[in-house]
């Protein structure tokens, strides 16, 4: 069954909340993102931190300022699937988000129907049972296909999110690295049927930026592609997104417990071999450098959100419960500034930030790409020893040298 046809009882009752309970929680390497319609959607899990927060009728091209009231709980929904996954994937009908559960009858898929706020409580079965493996989904919202990588030596997970259908790659990366190798940490952004793997590493061990590991979703092959420019510093817990005229925007991360430097660069896709630069960016907050947040393309703008504030010092607001966007449509010229917060704290006068958070929000009546994108907080560890970690159409993130 396709899922873009699938029907709910109208009997169904659902319970939307703003959310009431401290933010602290929010945020991490379990937490996953992205856009649909107006809403800009947060997942942990079913029960726990799934929300969104409202954009109808704000233009990100302006400074307003969405209001707390606009953080709508969706755990209260009822009634929900019996499952416990928690890796979520979106379908090509811009519609659904599919969990699958595997079991030892098959592999479940469970959905929510985006537009509606609704849980499909009978799973679906998923044709073919494969090992999906420990990763993160990659969904190609042009085709309706998700990618899942797990280890350099193993075969890629694809699901048809059309057709129900799983099946295995039959190419590895395996002949493009020494014995042993290990990918750790890393993240991953789908470019124009390209999903890339960027940065990573364990401990003070970093992954090279200029030598970045390709899948070609097109033609089932790898190859590790050169990069040249101004290579950033390898890390680990950063971000990258990609734009649609080839460019990859990496933000945040660490390196040897400090932050990673730069903290944002810009990777060029469209040249050969790819180039890095950094370019000029407008701050308004004083010193940004953050960790294991969350990255999403909406529109023409990155959105950030949670994780790590790596330069704060006040133990409070070290944990971000705040929302950025980052203007990209200057190539040349990149913009932050202020989307949203859960913090009531009024009072940032001794905080590495400056930051202005008024109480009410005036939204202009506009409308954001209605486009969808999943973007991913996490990152992976490609096992031979453990693993950890999604991604997008377009984007993802982590923190780890914490852990490493």
């Amino acid at each position: 069954m396709q899922l873009s046809k699938l029907i709910f009882p109208a009997a169904l009752i659902i319970f939307n909340h703003v959310i009431l309970t401290n933010c602290g929680l929010f945020g991490g390497s379990d937490l996953y993102s992205f856009f649909s319609g107006d809403k800009l959607y947060f997942f942990r899990s079913i029960k726990y931190n799934f929300f969104y927060v409202d954009l109808a009728g704000v233009s990100l091209d302006t400074d307003t300022v969405i209001d707390k009231s606009k953080w709508i709980d969706l755990t209260e929904v009822k009634p929900q699937p019996d499952t416990s996954a928690r890796e979520p994937l979106l379908d090509k009908a811009n519609e659904n988000l599919i969990l699958l559960d595997y079991t030892d009858d098959g592999v479940d898929a469970y959905t929510f129907h985006i537009t509606l706020n609704i849980w499909e409580t009978r799973p679906f079965k998923v044709k073919n049972k494969v090992s999906i493996g420990i990763g993160v989904w990659v969904s190609d919202e042009k085709t309706g296909i998700s990618y899942l990588f797990d280890e350099i030596d193993k075969d890629m997970t694809i699901l048809d999110s059309i057709n129900l259908t799983l099946t295995k790659s039959i190419s590895t990366a395996d002949n493009l690295f020494v014995e042993g190798f290990v990918m750790d940490n890393f993240v991953q952004v789908l470019s124009n049927g390209q999903i890339l793997f960027i940065g990573g590493g364990s401990g003070s061990i970093k992954d090279s930026m200029n030598n970045i590991l390709m899948y070609d979703t097109l033609t089932d092959t790898w190859q590790m592609m050169n990069a040249t420019g101004e290579t950033p510093e390898g890390r680990l817990g950063h971000t990258a997104v990609s734009i649609s005229d080839g460019r990859i925007i990496v933000f945040g991360g660490i390196s040897n417990s400090l932050p990673a430097s730069p903290q944002l660069s810009i990777l060029d896709t469209s040249k050969t071999p790819y180039e890095w630069s950094t370019p000029t960016v407008e701050n308004p907050f004083g010193p940004f450098t953050f960790s294991g947040h969350i990255a999403v393309m909406v529109k023409d703008y990155m959105i950030i959100a949670f994780g790590i504030n790596t330069t704060e010092t006040i133990p409070s607001l070290i944990d971000n419960k705040n929302i950025y966007k980052l203007d990209t449509r200057d190539p040349l010229k990149y913009k932050w500034s202020f989307l949203s917060g859960f913090d009531d704290r009024t009072d940032f006068s001794n905080s590495s930030l400056n930051i202005y958070k008024p109480t009410n929000s005036t939204p202009i009546q506009a409308s954001v790409d209605s486009a969808f994108r999943l973007g991913t907080p996490k990152q992976h560890r490609s096992k031979n020893t453990i693993q950890r970690n999604i991604s997008s159409s377009e984007n993802i993130s982590s923190n780890d040298e914490l852990k490493a």
